[in-house]
């Protein structure tokens, strides 16, 4: 008898453990629910709450571990916490297979593929995208299948092959107007202006990232108006209209800090760095470059990285510092072939090969034309037009003043 009143109270401590344990989850995801929008509040509480977030999934309580990912997942992906974000997202994936909801196991798929997106993890976002896509297709949700095929036009431009990226842009455009998505447009729209800047049309850029603003306006879309506003400020310097780059960028500062999302800041930021370069604001632009590499650093968008470092190596330029801009330009140039970006390596060995012409370093130079050659021709990108864009892109700035 003994044993059997050892054996049920045992049962009840184990019982009252998981009452206990579901109990103080469920409070966590309430208070997180509450103070969703207020992120330092989140910040702070992070370490309990994904410890009671994992607590659920390690419980199988899979509507917790739903309930966890939908709440913090926004800031997670606005903080650059995307190790966190990733984790979530698989134990949220996982939840919807054990609860047989298919609808969701495809949005998962496509949010894990916008998580290594971020992280410049191009090849791995282009399969989840595309399985997502398939999934959606599968389910009858052709307006969520679009938006996996919008993302997926966006990781291919990223690997160089513009063309593929066109041809996906434009169908996603003609279906979006079929199925009369209305404001979501703005999104495709916003990229043929993206795609159109890189074919080195400025104007038909423009006119494109316009069209997907006036769609935005009077809308709660602060990120994706932030990102026009970015786009626009970076065709002002492109085109050496800097007040209007300035204003532009200014804007799209206060948009993105606004709502929090630090990739937006720090790209901006980089811009900023940018105009303070060509006005011969070279403190300013140090300062400004080094927040923002902070930034990129800590939330791991190498992608960032290499951008600010290509800019930085301009303003090392400028101040006599040579070595520098060249192990910068080096350290680019490695990023990029990391994550698989040829744009970005081709523009890299254009800047180190000018820099080594400039300084009459002919064999480096002429080695590093052989390497920007092969490059072109393996990624499809020597194509007429396409790599004189490319290696000309940086040449479009006017130089700094003295």
């Amino acid at each position: 008898m003994d044993d059997v009143r050892v054996h049920d109270r045992q049962i009840e401590n184990v019982a009252f453990f998981h009452q206990a344990t579901a109990k103080a989850a469920a409070y966590r995801l309430s208070f997180a629910q509450r103070e969703a929008d207020n992120h330092q509040v989140l910040e702070y509480e992070l370490p309990n709450l994904w410890e009671a977030a994992r607590q659920s999934y390690e419980q199988k309580a899979w509507e917790l571990v739903v309930a966890f990912r939908d709440t913090l997942q926004p800031f997670l992906d606005l903080r650059g916490y995307w190790t966190q974000s990733l984790t979530l997202n698989e134990w949220a994936r996982e939840a919807a297979q054990a609860l047989g909801d298919a609808v969701s196991i495809a949005r998962w798929t496509h949010d894990q593929g916008d998580i290594l997106h971020q992280q410049g993890e191009y090849r791995e976002a282009e399969r989840l995208y595309r399985a997502s896509e398939e999934a959606y297709r599968a389910l009858g949700e052709d307006a969520m299948a679009l938006r996996s095929r919008h993302m997926r036009s966006l990781v291919v431009r990223a690997q160089g092959r513009l063309t593929e990226a066109e041809q996906l842009c434009e169908t996603t455009i003609a279906e979006a107007r079929n199925l009369s998505l209305g404001l979501w447009l703005a999104h495709p729209l916003y990229v043929r202006g993206l795609l159109a800047r890189d074919r080195g049309d400025l104007r038909g850029a423009r006119k494109w990232v316009e069209e997907s603003l006036s769609l935005l306006a009077d809308t709660d879309e602060l990120a994706m108006i932030a990102q026009c506003h970015h786009f626009l400020g970076e065709l002002a310097l492109l085109e050496g209209d800097l007040p209007e780059a300035h204003a532009q960028l200014e804007m799209s500062l206060q948009m993105s800090q606004q709502v929090g999302i630090l990739r937006r800041v720090a790209a901006t930021q980089r811009l900023l760095g940018d105009l303070a370069t060509l006005e011969g604001r070279y403190e300013d632009a140090e300062k400004i470059y080094q927040e923002a590499l902070e930034t990129a650093t800590r939330i791991g968008d190498r992608p960032q990285m290499a951008r600010l470092f290509l800019s930085r190596a301009r303003l090392m330029v400028c101040l006599g510092k040579i070595p520098h801009a060249v192990d910068l330009l080096k350290g680019a140039v490695s990023i990029y072939d990391e994550i698989g970006d040829p744009r970005g390596m081709l523009a890299a060995y254009w800047s180190l090969t000018r820099l080594y012409l400039s300084q009459g370093r002919i064999w480096q130079a002429f080695q590093l034309v052989n390497q920007l050659l092969r490059t072109a021709r393996a990624s499809g990108l020597l194509r007429p037009g396409v790599l004189v864009e490319v290696i000309h892109k940086m040449a479009r700035h006017k130089r700094p003043v003295r």
